[in-house]
């Protein structure tokens, strides 16, 4: 084992998030079909669309990225646009690293792209979950980068629709974080269910945070009966009794 690897109990982690986590801080949801006035929309349209999961072809991606650059008056450490193009930049590179076998150069470009704009913008918990999955992906798992993840959830622990794919990182190698910031992916967790997103709750439930279903369980109390309630009917009607507290269901 080289100094700063992980040890072996969080392999199983480890692959998850290598392999089925490459998501760059966004979901891969189907590809989203952009209207005929593309080159109209403001750059920050498609970041935003790209937070929320949607992706689109690398190469409208590149041009918009490029008349952006040519058309805009760039101002240095814009924290706005340093954002979005590295948002924008980076679901290019995703794009490139799931269709070419050049994927250390895509990763280089990726991490390269983070790295300038965190020097701009180092309150982006975006961008900090960015790197951490970057770099993970690059050299493996290491003790060393896990410090990104920490800052993503320091500088931006209630993320909205970054919480997703960070909480289900996150939840993969859970053994191998600190115990406050086990507690920080469990409060996240939680607030999945506060703000109602049960079927992406269910999913890393049932998925990446399969094994650590019973720490969740007992911190589900900050969650409101209701969404509790919610949350253990839609496990029923897949058979599951979660064993809530505070809610009945029948699991037929």
């Amino acid at each position: 084992m080289r100094k700063g690897d992980l040890p072996g109990a969080v392999a199983t982690g480890i692959t998850r998030l290598l392999v089925t986590v490459l998501a760059l801080g966004g979901l891969a949801w189907s590809a989203a079909m952009l209207p005929t006035s593309w080159r109209q929309l403001p750059l920050e349209q498609f970041s935003n669309r790209i937070t929320r999961g949607e992706t689109f072809p690398v190469d409208r991606l590149e041009e918009k990225l490029r008349l952006y650059r040519e058309t805009s008056k760039l101002v240095r450490c814009n924290a706005s646009a340093s954002h979005d193009m590295a948002v924008v930049d980076l679901a290019i590179v995703r794009g490139q690293f799931d269709a070419s076998s050049k994927t250390d150069a895509a990763l280089e470009r990726g991490r390269n792209t983070v790295v300038e704009a965190l020097s701009c913008l180092p309150s982006d918990p975006y961008l900090w979950f960015s790197l951490f999955q970057i770099e993970s992906l690059r050299m493996g798992l290491r003790q060393e980068y896990l410090r990104y993840l920490d800052m993503s959830y320091q500088v931006g622990p209630n993320e909205g629709w970054l919480a997703i794919p960070r909480n289900r990182a996150a939840f993969a190698i859970l053994p191998a974080l600190s115990e406050t910031l086990q507690s920080k992916v469990i409060d996240e967790f939680c607030l999945l269910l506060r703000s109602e997103l049960y079927a992406e709750a269910i999913e890393i439930f049932l998925g990446a945070a399969r094994l650590h279903q019973a720490q969740l369980v007992k911190r589900m109390d900050s969650v409101p009966a209701k969404n509790r309630q919610i949350f253990a009917v839609q496990l029923a009607r897949k058979g599951i009794d979660a064993r809530i507290p505070g809610t009945s269901v029948v699991v037929r």
